[in-house]
């Protein structure tokens, strides 16, 4: 793993966000972006109407080529392994997002569960931006270190969950980004996205370990390993298959 790999594994640890700059090139996002709109277009959702927020999910994706191989990128896989020091980390969801504008942007919140405390690092979302974001559009922002009070500590047997207000008061700091780049968050640390002014679609990959979890986590595990037995694997392209097998 290569120093720039290195800085945004121990980030997404420290902060609870980590950033891969640049990741992808003008060719590969003209391809993606393409097969996205075209994405949209085949399952009837269009152009995007203004100021709407448009997500598509899990295995169609795979249909399109260059958007399925970023649910494997190997330089991806392999910063979210290492986030959850998980060789082979299970894909729970793959997803899109389109924001047309405009749109008022999206709230402070935590992804985290809202009654039980997490296992430290049982997944990870990534998302590959097609556009980019910044103070004036779109930028996602956070709350350094917010994650780890959402996490069990032997250390804090006591511990209890942040508050709505709690998450509501904390001092947000934006991420701007090209796009192209990556963004590996621990989905507890709290986050928002601000108004939207431009076209804003990237692309989510959702991963946990295979060996922790919460008591939500496991049972959402469960849930997509059920769903998942009505789909033949021999339909899953080789390249993801291990990610998406249990």
């Amino acid at each position: 793993m290569d120093a720039e790999d290195r800085a945004a594994v121990e980030a997404a640890w420290k902060n609870g966000v980590g950033v891969l700059h640049n990741l992808l090139s003008q060719d590969e996002l003209d391809a993606i972006r393409r097969e996205l709109e075209q994405a949209y277009l085949d399952m009837d959702m269009g152009p995007g109407e203004p100021g709407s927020r448009d997500s598509l999910r899990n295995e169609p994706l795979l249909n399109y080529p260059a958007l399925g191989s970023l649910f494997s990128h190997p330089r991806i896989l392999g910063i979210v392994s290492a986030i959850l020091d998980e060789p082979q980390p299970f894909l729970l969801q793959m997803k899109t997002n389109r924001y047309t504008p405009e749109y008022k942007g999206v709230g402070r919140h935590s992804d985290g569960s809202q009654t039980d405390l997490a296992t430290p690092f049982q997944w990870l979302a990534t998302m590959i931006y097609l556009d980019d974001i910044d103070v004036n559009s779109g930028a996602l922002t956070y709350v350094p270190g917010t994650h780890l009070y959402h996490f069990a500590s032997v250390c804090d047997p006591g511990r209890v969950l942040p508050t709505k207000e709690d998450i509501q008061s904390g001092q947000y700091i934006p991420i701007n980004l090209k796009a192209g780049s990556v963004v590996f968050r621990i989905p507890e640390v709290w986050h928002g996205v601000v108004p939207i002014h431009r076209l804003r679609r990237y692309i989510t990959g959702l991963y946990t370990s295979r060996t922790k979890g919460n008591a939500p986590l496991k049972e959402r595990i469960q849930e997509v390993r059920k769903s998942r037995k009505q789909i033949s694997e021999t339909s899953i392209p080789e390249h993801v298959r291990e990610y998406w097998q249990y």
